[in-house]
């Protein structure tokens, strides 16, 4: 059986995570199965029983009062799963849906999730407006029910947290969509909640003093997920003068509470008042909300999606009431929605840090890294969301979000371990984008002073004006501002963006998106950029592989790095991650050696690899070792890194200079060198980039070479292999798909040492970076 480069990333990728954790692939599965089997339960192309509700005086019937309420599930279930609205399974009962009056809360406020959901028409601009009136009026005024809601719009006094929180996701997507919501409104809903919280920092079923009902994870998620909705906005203007992070006591209670708790979280444990189903959709509110992947040490979302799958049927539902089938409908939606909307891609990281002994001023704008990332996925239409990490987080952790976030407006004194993880997610493929809070030079100073650090090769410098960011995504030239941003890069791809006057996160902060849309479409430019417009990963999956101590080599490959001055190693992740892919799936370790050229350091290594991103005249010592080199048997592997031509250039005018009598010679698509075990060449795709520059518009793959002495002595690529043995899909290289540049160097390095034979347990079937290749665990990694 023929197995592939690509095949083994991915059987690493698989396997090294299924100690815990429901694979990203086992996730899909379960949505789509879980999809089938509601697509069958439907009935007039609905999911209610009847076309109209029965006559019933219980307020809680969903075939009475909350009338509609469970098509409404469904469907906010299904399009949170990636269903189209105008699928032809889908309109009816969307239509059914508008046609269809109700004052059910619980009904309102999914109908109001929907809404949101769908395309704008003057049929569900109306019914928004309707539905969310109804709930805006329905509000009780007395007592601690006052700011709550009960099942219907009644004068009593009766009420639940639980009612309660469908009416706010009502009132929050109504807000989202334009509708006009009074600050009082969310003022009565803040102290409604924050009176009702237990002292223990989680929430019963009503206020503490009027219930014996125990505080339970589920009230504890509603309680603290709408304190995050009211707190956008009731406390947004709280960062704007940049005096210091933002806290909310109640909040962070409540997530104390559930950190302690969490083994009432996703577990066959039973309590009173448990409703294990309806609490992971609230978890993971709670979870993107907050940015918070760890909960008392706990991964909110490996623990769920884990136990979750577990309890799917055969057929794909989930068990409900013995008998009625339409509770399992409603049981079913419970859990599609959490794996959906919580496994979504991660693109932001924010990170906390520490200036010198004292917390640094990274979070004074609370909502700024979530507010961004949702207008974002609004715009592409896709469920986008952040995260909060700081020096303690797993490479593994920050490396699932392709932008790191910085924020702040004094001078900071960095730790030692800031700076290690920064730079590693760096070079690791991540871009980090820093926003000086309002505009503090003492800040943007910092950042800069940062980066003369970690990267003494590189400067920042303005973006120009043509530079890709501004003319591939959302043009600079429609912006009503043009802000100054600057950059520092290796010569093939960014790896700071500073944005040192205009404060875009003001804007994020505020959600004020129509008069200052390019400071959304700026971060939307950036993201687009380091994913190459099309490689959002969901929650889980990675490019990047990390290091295994456990496992021990067979063997070693000695690879001389060809130092010159200049950027001569603008990509050293790259060989790291290939380092860990092959103790993985060939147990070969690289150890790789800088070697001044020209200082006869090359030493007794078989392989010597140079690379680049800026002109460079190599001097004729420099020159004379690497020929030196190759006719004693050794191989010299150039690549141009980013496919930069200035580079190129320069090594093909040193080549034929050191070999004035032959020339670079393109080898053949049969060449043994492309060719996987089985003996036939492996596919060859190109990044879009390069395909839009007229490379790599067919499968053929373009190394060039020159023999010595009856061998391929010098292997050389126009096109870029640097950055693609990084792992991201980063937009602007001129290049082999990150896939192929690491098949291709694989080859390269097999073809001179002979690498032990490669783990035959993948498929052609499994897809790189489907899955974490970090050794995964539920509990938080000890610093």
């Amino acid at each position: 059986m023929r197995v592939t480069l690509v095949a083994l990333i991915a059987c690493v990728l698989i396997a090294a995570s299924t100690s815990l954790a429901a694979s990203p692939g086992e996730i899909q599965k379960s949505i789509d199965k879980g999809k089938e089997w509601l697509y069958k339960q439907q009935q007039n192309g609905n999911w209610d029983e009847s076309q109209t509700p029965l006559p019933t005086k219980d307020p809680h019937n969903p075939n009475g009062a909350q009338f509609s309420g469970r098509t409404a599930l469904v469907v906010l279930a299904l399009l949170s799963s990636g269903e189209s609205p105008q699928d032809p399974r889908l309109k009816p009962a969307i239509d059914f849906l508008l046609k269809t009056r109700t004052e059910g809360v619980y009904a309102l406020g999914l109908r109001c999730q929907v809404w949101s959901l769908i395309p704008s028409t003057p049929a569900s601009r109306e019914a928004m407006q309707r539905d969310s009136r109804i709930l805006l009026t329905s509000m009780k005024q007395v007592g601690n029910a006052k700011g709550m809601y009960d099942y219907l719009p009644t004068k009593t006094k009766s009420y639940s947290h639980s009612r309660s929180q469908y009416a706010v996701l009502g009132m929050w997507a109504a807000a989202q969509t334009g509708v006009e919501v009074p600050d009082s409104y969310w003022r009565l809903v803040e102290d409604a909640w924050r009176r009702n919280q237990d002292p223990s920092g989680g929430w019963t079923y009503m206020h503490p003093a009027e219930t014996k009902l125990p505080v339970t994870p589920g009230m504890t998620t509603v309680g603290v997920a709408t304190l995050f909705i009211t707190q956008e906005y009731l406390r947004a203007q709280d960062g704007v003068l940049c005096k210091g992070n933002q806290t909310n006591d109640a909040i962070e209670k409540g997530i104390k509470w559930l950190g302690d708790n969490m083994d009432k979280f996703a577990t066959d444990k039973r309590y009173e008042r448990d409703n294990p189903f309806p609490t992971l959709y609230a978890f993971e509110r709670v979870g993107v909300a907050s940015g918070l992947r760890y909960f008392g040490g706990v991964d909110w979302f490996e623990k769920g999606s884990d136990w979750i799958i577990k309890k799917q049927n055969a057929d794909g539902s989930w068990p409900g009431t013995e008998g009625q089938i339409l509770d399992k409908v409603v049981m079913t939606s419970f859990p599609m929605l959490f794996l959906a909307k919580g496994r979504a891609p991660i693109v932001i990281s924010k990170l906390q840090y520490n200036n010198g002994d004292k917390p640094g001023h990274w979070n004074q704008r609370a909502r700024d890294a979530a507010n961004a990332a949702r207008w974002i996925g609004r715009t592409i239409e896709r469920d986008l969301t952040f995260q909060v990490v700081d020096s303690k987080a797993s490479l593994d952790d920050m490396l699932e979000s392709p932008l790191m976030y910085l924020a702040g407006n004094e001078t900071v004194t960095w730790s030692d371990a800031d700076k290690s993880k920064i730079k590693a997610y760096i070079e690791g493929g991540g871009i980090l984008l820093a926003n000086a809070d309002c505009g503090a030079a003492a800040f943007a100073t910092s950042i800069k002073n940062l980066a003369k650090e970690l990267f003494p090769e590189a400067e920042f410098g303005e973006l120009p004006e043509d530079d890709i960011l501004y003319t591939n995504y959302y043009p600079r030239k429609n912006w009503k501002t043009k802000p100054s941003v600057q950059a520092l890069t290796n010569g093939a791809r960014k790896l700071m963006v500073l944005v040192p006057q205009a404060d875009p996160a003001k804007a994020w902060q505020l959600q004020d998106n129509k008069a200052k849309q390019e400071m959304f479409e700026l971060p939307a430019d950036l993201l687009l950029y380091a994913v190459d417009r099309q490689n959002l990963r969901y929650r889980g999956e990675r490019y990047y592989v990390s290091d295994d101590p456990s496992i021990t080599p067979k063997t070693t490959i000695t690879i001389a790095r060809l130092k010159y001055p200049g950027f001569w190693d603008p990509e050293p992740g790259g060989w790291r991650r290939l380092n860990s892919l092959l103790k993985r799936t060939r147990s070969t370790a690289i150890e790789t050696k800088p070697a001044e050229l020209g200082k006869g350091q090359i030493g007794d290594a078989k392989i010597a690899h140079l690379t680049g991103t800026y002109e460079y005249n190599f001097t004729d010592a420099q020159q004379d070792e690497m020929k030196k080199f190759v006719e004693v048997g050794g191989t010299l592997v150039i690549d141009a890194a980013g496919g930069s031509s200035k580079f190129a250039v320069s090594v093909e005018n040193a080549l034929a200079k050191m070999y004035p009598d032959q020339k670079l010679e393109m080898l053949p698509p049969d060449h043994a060198l492309y060719a996987s075990a089985g003996g036939k060449a492996d596919e060859i795709t190109y990044r879009n980039y390069a395909i839009r520059n007229g490379v790599g518009r067919t499968t053929a793959p373009r190394l060039q070479g020159i023999t010595v002495n009856g061998r391929l002595g010098v292997i050389y690529s126009r096109e870029d292999l640097s950055v693609g043995l990084v792992g991201q899909a980063v937009d602007g290289i001129i290049g082999y798909s990150p896939a192929t540049a690491t098949h291709l160097m694989t080859r390269i390095l097999d073809s001179v040492s002979n690498l032990p034979p490669a783990s035959p347990k993948a498929s052609d079937s499994e897809k790189a970076g489907s899955k974490s290749a970090k050794p995964k665990t539920s509990k938080k990694p000890k610093p």
